[in-house]
């Protein structure tokens, strides 16, 4: 599922305008990313949460040519999903 395919099942699904939706959805992205970006945690309960993690410089290589490579050090974010979300993804097998 794309965004815009999000926006048009959430618009159907509450009755509310696409364009609303879409402005919930870009607040909602944008607030989670400052909140990482300050070294926050993200948490959404019973569905998981985002934080920031700091990668240190790593060797790699160029998976076209095989040249070896530094990966500079940078931060990323990590997701953990939340015990109800693991049940749900788990609940047919």
């Amino acid at each position: 599922m794309n965004k815009q395919q999000l926006i048009r099942q959430l618009a159907d699904e509450t009755g509310l305008k696409e364009q609303q939706v879409r402005l919930v959805i870009d607040c909602f992205i944008r607030k989670t990313m400052e909140a990482v970006a300050v070294d926050q945690m993200m948490v959404l309960q019973n569905f998981g949460t985002f934080r920031s993690v700091w990668q240190a410089e790593r060797p790699g290589r160029n998976p076209k040519t095989g040249e070896p490579k530094t990966i500079p050090s940078r931060y990323t974010v990590k997701f953990r999903p939340g015990n109800a979300f693991l049940k749900a993804l788990n609940e047919d097998k």
